[in-house]
């Protein structure tokens, strides 16, 4: 980049900074056109190559002026003898411009995102298979952008609405009807019962902050008077979460930093912190603001001079106390955004499984009461059959479904009684499957829980195919084609490593007299 006039104010009248950085790929270096600038640069990539091998082709690399005159461009490409691109350009996937990004900018992101929905692969798809493909390939497309920008809501909204248009769907955008969550619970981590779909808002909030904790590291980086985008709720929570251990001041804030026990000065002094003004809030380090005992004096009770004079030989230290080891983790600054979140009990039983991932996101729904069942469809004013398909003796519901059903109570019998766990099968009619899941499973040894929460993830998904089959196939309830399902689909889920489920001894064959 070739620029000719001073952008960044004050920071480029700073002394003892690095004006050139020299990396492997996609370098971009931020020049003067003058003859000397110029120079210096050709000669730089030149000594580079030869002593890194990686030699700069300057037929292949361009030069974008900023603001500059013709003059200047002529000079810039007779003495590097490059090409010259017009500004604003696209550098790393970021547009480049000195005004704010434009809302054809933001539309590029959303369009981005949209390039990446499979097409004709995605009906191939179940849910779970989607759900990768939202939190691998359509969430990581936005993470670089996220890094560096603070993206409106619109812009937010309409990538959310593409990423739960194909979960639901598999299409662009879903209807009412097909998602069957609301999207701010499947963004909510597994353990608060959610899908572990990533905010995007609070993702970028948490990437963000990475680079105060950077800046408070570290001082003198050269991006150190660049403007960073963080909310106040953001900068509150880093604020929270960084202690400093106090050793000669000179980068502990001496107003804004949790320097003395844990807590910032204007939480020890509020009445003497409404009188200083914000720009010295701001600057006032902790090393400057003891020089002469000025303002110790003031604080009378909550800091003493020997006090400080014990580290006045250290540096300062600061620690993140979200994370075991001190630093800052863009994870833990974005799971304490979900802090107060009530937990979801069974989420270790579910995701925690050796069940596979299909069979996982149906259990999901079912204990949330989110599958399509008649007593649902009665709400909702569907035509429906109310009695139960399997049975033909109550009203339909997941839960009688699953548990209540005297066709869902024979194969539970049945299943627990082959792998001797008959002691744990469901004891009353009224059963509910999360209680008596949970209880059965505290009943269990340790090492046989993994097996047993695979095998009531297994037995209900075949129970829901089996309904689903007498709805619309007609097939009659049949509880010993339902238990060789169950056979067949444990014998290749140990094939496939589950551990656990060959500890329970599942039969390799079941005899139908």
């Amino acid at each position: 980049m070739v620029c000719k006039v001073q952008l960044w104010g004050s920071y480029m009248d700073e002394k003892n900074l690095e004006r050139v950085s020299l990396i492997r790929d996609d370098v971009a270096l931020f020049i003067r056109p003058t003859v000397g600038d110029l120079r210096l640069i050709r000669d730089l990539l030149d000594c580079f190559g030869q002593v890194a091998g990686l030699k700069t082709n300057l037929l292949k690399s361009s030069a974008t002026p900023i603001q500059c005159a013709d003059e200047d461009i002529a000079r810039t490409s007779q003495l590097l003898s490059c090409s010259i691109k017009s500004f604003p350009c696209t550098y790393l996937g970021l547009p480049l411009t000195v005004h704010k990004p434009t809302k054809a900018d933001f539309m590029k992101v959303i369009d981005k995102v949209a390039d990446k929905l499979p097409g004709w692969k995605a009906p191939l798809l179940n849910k779970a298979g989607r759900l990768v493909v939202v939190k691998t390939v359509l969430t990581a497309v936005t993470i670089h952008l996220l890094i560096a920008w603070d993206l409106p809501k619109w812009v937010i909204k309409a990538i959310d609405k593409l990423r739960r248009g194909f979960l639901w769907s598999g299409q662009k955008q879903a209807n009412g009807g097909n998602c069957l969550i609301s999207w701010g619970r499947v963004q909510q981590s597994l353990c608060y019962g959610g899908l572990g779909v990533l905010d995007l808002e609070c993702l970028g909030w948490s990437l963000r902050l990475r680079w105060l904790w950077m800046l408070k590291t570290n001082a003198n980086r050269p991006w150190a008077g660049l403007p960073i985008q963080v909310p106040a709720k953001a900068r509150a929570l880093f604020d929270m979460a960084v202690v400093t251990s106090v050793g000669n001041g000179s980068d502990t804030k001496f107003w804004m930093d949790r320097w003395l026990q844990g807590k910032t000065m204007a939480e020890w002094a509020p009445n003497l912190f409404r009188l200083v003004p914000k720009r010295v809030v701001k600057r006032r380090t902790v090393s400057q603001a003891l020089t002469n005992r000025s303002w110790v004096a003031d604080i009378r009770g909550a800091l003493t001079v020997q006090w400080m004079d014990w580290s006045c030989g250290l540096i300062d230290q600061h620690h993140w106390k979200l994370s075991s080891s001190g630093c800052y983790s863009s994870k833990s600054a974005y799971d304490a955004l979900f802090v107060g979140t009530i937990k979801f009990s069974s989420w270790k039983r579910i995701w925690k499984s050796w069940a596979p991932p299909n069979c996982k996101f149906f259990i999901w729904l079912a204990i949330l009461n989110r599958c399509w069942t008649s007593d649902r469809l009665a709400k909702r004013g569907l035509p429906h059959h109310p009695s139960c398909p399997l049975c033909d003796q109550a009203d339909e519901s997941i839960q009688h479904i699953l548990m209540q059903c005297v066709v869902a109570r024979e194969l539970w019998f049945q299943v627990l009684q082959k792998i001797n766990l008959h002691a744990v099968s469901p004891p009353e009619a009224s059963s509910r499957l999360t209680s008596w899941w949970s209880q059965s499973s505290r009943a269990l040894p340790k090492d046989a829980r993994k097996g047993f929460n695979s095998l009531v993830i297994l037995v209900s998904w075949e129970l829901w195919k089996h309904r689903n089959a007498c709805v619309f196939e007609g097939v009659r309830p049949d509880v010993r084609a339902v238990l060789f399902a169950i056979v067949s689909k444990g014998q290749l889920c140990c094939r496939a490593g589950a551990v656990g489920l060959q500890e329970l001894s599942l039969p390799s064959q079941v005899v139908v007299i």
